[in-house]
């Protein structure tokens, strides 16, 4: 008996993106008569051969049962991109297509362990960003910000990155800004655990707070001041007297955990140099005008892309919405990039108390693998081998693929 617990056959050409060239073959059964989707099928396991010889990563979960080893639940996740896919042979054996292809295999820094979520689009919810020192904001009428903020990196996120983000910044998720992600429970215990997650129906949670966003010098907008002193300030305009800073946190969470993912601080400053009675408000024209406006866009690009480079490696997930003998429908589709015939391993969720009684969410594997059947925009179907009421499968479980 050959033991595949995981087999690693991966070769790092380079951590830059490059691209090499692969042949390999595939099959597939005739079914029906029906030879295009015979060929789909083996140009698919074709494609999956030649990624895996240029460098992949297969796991697997094993079982013996009464002797004979069986794989129930498979996972293959490549480190490249296929493209320009050729087919160089094919011919028809018996019930059998064979077929043989050469594809181009495009490389990129690969995940740890070989994650990838297989390319599937992820999404997450930007919330508000709640200012530490409201009272700042009146320079300038900014008090818009914590909700505008959440719009502009929500938009960024969508034209830079593969990620789907939804402008959530009408909701606040941290209940105190001062020492967020942090909050204390009932019992005293803290936490950095986010109270509700489920009504955003999402699979990350981003939020953050503006720590500061004050002038380095506050005399120049000093009510006392003069007509010399505002004559002085305008000539002065390049001097980092006039410098304004834009602190901010930001955090990750897991949707269905609440867990603290990811947490970082950014700064940045740039010059005001608007009357301090010019209320142009967050985001306007006159703001981005502004040598202030324009290194916060920068900051605020520099955000979007490590939101991208942090999630691109965790895996998809989504919720199972329903269940039914042993089909289960989820709540990702082809906008997500769901196609018929992925496959998901399904996680079976549930709550347990530590002795302080604090409550946790667990997702357990139930080493069983969903064939999807159907797809739709915003939901998909997949099929189970056996009934899903057996691992007692629920509504609000999740599928997940790594």
């Amino acid at each position: 008996m050959i033991r595949i617990a995981a087999a690693l056959l991966f070769s790092l050409l380079s951590l830059s993106l490059h691209a090499v060239t692969m042949e390999a073959e595939g099959r597939a059964l005739i079914f029906d008569k029906d030879i295009d989707s015979a060929r789909q099928a083996a140009i698919k396991n074709a494609t999956q051969q030649a990624s895996l010889q240029a460098s992949a990563i297969v796991s697997s979960t094993q079982s013996i049962d009464q002797g004979v080893l069986s794989i129930d639940n498979m996972q293959v996740s490549t480190l490249g991109m296929v493209s320009n896919i050729e087919i160089i042979d094919e011919k028809i054996q018996g019930r059998m297509l064979w077929v043989k292809v050469r594809a181009d295999i495009d490389f990129e820094e690969g995940c740890a362990a070989g994650v990838s979520g297989h390319g599937y689009q992820k999404s997450v919810a930007v919330t508000a960003f709640p200012l530490l020192y409201p009272q700042q904001a009146s320079l300038g009428a900014l008090s818009n910000m914590p909700t505008e903020l959440s719009s502009l990196l929500s938009n960024q996120i969508n034209q830079t990155s593969n990620l789907r983000a939804l402008n959530a910044g009408m909701l606040n998720v941290l209940e105190a800004p001062a020492t967020a992600p942090t909050r204390q429970l009932s019992a005293g215990a803290l936490t950095t655990v986010l109270d509700y997650t489920r009504q955003l129906d999402v699979q990350y949670i981003v939020s953050g707070v503006i720590r500061d966003i004050s002038l380095y010098d506050s005399s120049v907008i000093d009510p006392q001041r003069n007509i010399l002193v505002d004559l002085y300030n305008r000539l002065d305009y390049r001097s980092k007297r006039h410098l304004r800073t834009l602190v901010l946190d930001l955090y990750i969470h897991d949707g269905f955990s609440g867990a603290l993912l990811f947490s970082k601080q950014y700064a940045t400053a740039g010059r005001w140099n608007l009357e301090p009675e010019a209320r142009p408000g967050f985001a306007s024209a006159e703001f981005w005008r502004q040598d202030y406006g324009k290194q916060t866009r920068e900051l605020l690009n520099q955000v979007a892309a490590d939101l991208n480079d942090e999630l691109r490696c965790m895996p998809f997930s989504a919720r199972i919405t329903k269940s039914e003998d042993n089909l289960l429908w989820f709540n990702a589709g082809a906008l997500a990039g769901i196609k018929v015939g992925d496959k998901l391993t399904v996680y079976r969720k549930s709550n347990f108390y530590t002795d302080d009684m604090r409550s946790h969410i667990q997702l357990i594997n139930t080493r069983k693998t969903m064939t999807v059947t159907e797809v739709q925009p915003m939901f998909a179907i997949g099929r189970l081998a056996e009934d899903g009421a057996i691992y007692n499968i629920q509504p609000d479980d999740v599928v997940i693929s790594w």
